[in-house]
């Protein structure tokens, strides 16, 4: 958004809910971010829960994490935190460490960039980009002040209505700048300003309208929807990284059939992700069984949701391979296997690791289509780094009808089994093996040396 777009937008007072007239309750706050908040606002500093949590918490949900905004410059909220690093390259955070949590603290900023969300930081997102200790470069520091806003324009700049919320820890308030207490009210994503603008700026913008859509059953507000058919080609321009980032939040939403069919309604799932494929009912079932595990709290690493698009072409595939009783020959298996994922996971950017583990967990699938006839085989297979992997297919194809189910209760059976007879150490989900036996000494025969 430009400085123009901002000023078009109608400028008013905010609309502050006092404490007794919202249901924020600080109960149910992280107290890792709670922490944050006071020692900003006990510091001088003005410190609000911003975002998809104040969101949340107004209509009665729990937010999976908690963001903070506030008047302190980076170096400031690093100064205040010795749990903390600065990330970020165009514009710099601060994330908090907890046991169990990080809570992100961004300054006030009227730019529009870097969208919310992972940016071209998110593929190094492990480095420190620059410690507090560094001096910026003269450079950066006019970059970063032309860059830093009040409240109102942090409000402004961002996405949607409903995540445009603050909450003052200060006096326990809620404060809306752009009409979002309305739209939550009324169940409405609204983009805020012009959304053909909103979504050129940050094209991802279009799919989290969808996810938010189906993950808090909302309505998009009419221009809000049809600007997404006038834009969809610019999701092309995103970063594969931002794309993977999102792809796997809504993965792990618990709603993932439901917002990968809506992406792929509007067009936006083949042009994000081209290698996938939107698949059809098959593919639509075992997101189901994603979701469905999901909500049992089953957590699934990366390489086990990608594969969720890639087992019903892989059990495909071993059909065709074995039909009419030929022997499956693994040679070419995995050379047809690599040409599945292959492309598709350099796309994306997947690492190497993913990558590994979801072909050797798709391979495995064809070990596990048989009972188990011996217990040494079960241990030697769980042990794998890929089982998990694997384990987790074998699941969500049973439940769908893609494998036996005999064979899968036979393999649950023979883990649990192989568990109940050796040493809590022996099998270890994740593949990690059994601890090393210590080695008893030899009993010395005869007299000692000198």
């Amino acid at each position: 958004m430009t400085p123009a777009d901002s000023q078009a937008i109608e400028r008013t007072e905010p609309r502050v809910l006092t404490r007794p007239e919202h249901s924020v309750s600080r109960k149910n706050i992280s107290t890792e971010a709670l922490k944050v908040l006071y020692r900003l606002q006990r510091s001088g500093y003005t410190a609000y829960l911003v975002g998809g949590a104040v969101r949340d918490l107004m209509i009665g949900g729990q937010p999976k994490d908690f963001d903070v905004a506030t008047n302190a410059r980076p170096k400031e909220i690093r100064s205040l935190f010795r749990n903390s690093r600065i990330i970020g390259r165009r514009f710099r955070l601060v994330h908090v460490f907890f046991r169990g949590e990080i809570v992100e603290v961004a300054t006030f900023r009227a730019s529009p960039e870097p969208p919310e969300g992972p940016d071209e930081w998110a593929e190094a997102e492990h480095e420190e980009v620059e410690e507090a200790s560094e001096e910026p470069t003269r450079g950066r520091m006019i970059h970063e002040a032309a860059t830093y806003g009040s409240p109102e324009e942090d409000s402004i700049r961002r996405d949607f209505t409903v995540n445009a919320l603050f909450y003052n820890i200060a006096d326990f308030s809620v404060i809306d700048y752009v009409g979002g207490i309305e739209d939550l009210r009324d169940g409405a994503i609204r983009t805020i300003g012009n959304a053909d603008k909103r979504y050129l700026e940050d094209p991802v913008r279009m799919l989290r309208a969808l996810e938010y859509r189906v993950r808090l059953d909302f309505e998009l507000e009419d221009e809000t929807r049809r600007a997404i058919a006038r834009c969809r080609e610019s999701i092309q321009d995103a970063s594969p990284a931002r794309l993977t980032y999102e792809l796997f939040e809504g993965l792990r939403s618990g709603s993932a059939a439901g917002i990968i069919s809506a992406w792929c309604a509007a067009g936006l799932f083949d042009l994000a992700f081209p290698g996938l494929g939107c698949g059809g009912d098959t593919t639509t079932e075992v997101l189901r069984a994603v979701d469905q595990g999901v909500a049992q709290g089953a957590v699934f690493a990366d390489s086990s949701l990608i594969g969720a698009f890639f087992v019903a072409r892989f059990h495909d595939l071993v059909g065709t391979m074995t039909a009419g009783d030929t022997k499956l020959d693994n040679a070419e298996l995995l050379i047809e296997l690599k040409a599945m994922i292959d492309p598709t996971a350099a796309a994306m950017h997947l690492s190497n690791h993913t990558a590994h583990l979801l072909h050797q967990g798709l391979f495995t699938l064809t070990k596990l289509r048989r009972p188990p006839d011996r217990g040494r085989q079960v241990l030697k297979l769980a042990r794998q780094d890929y089982f998990h992997v694997a384990w987790d297919l074998f699941g969500l194809s049973a439940q769908v009808g893609l494998a036996d189910r005999e064979s899968y209760r036979s393999w649950s059976r023979a883990l649990d089994r192989v568990r109940r007879g050796k040493a809590a150490d022996e099998i270890v989900p994740g593949g990690r093996g059994p601890a090393p036996r210590k080695r008893r000494r030899r009993r010395s025969r005869g007299r000692r040396r000198p």
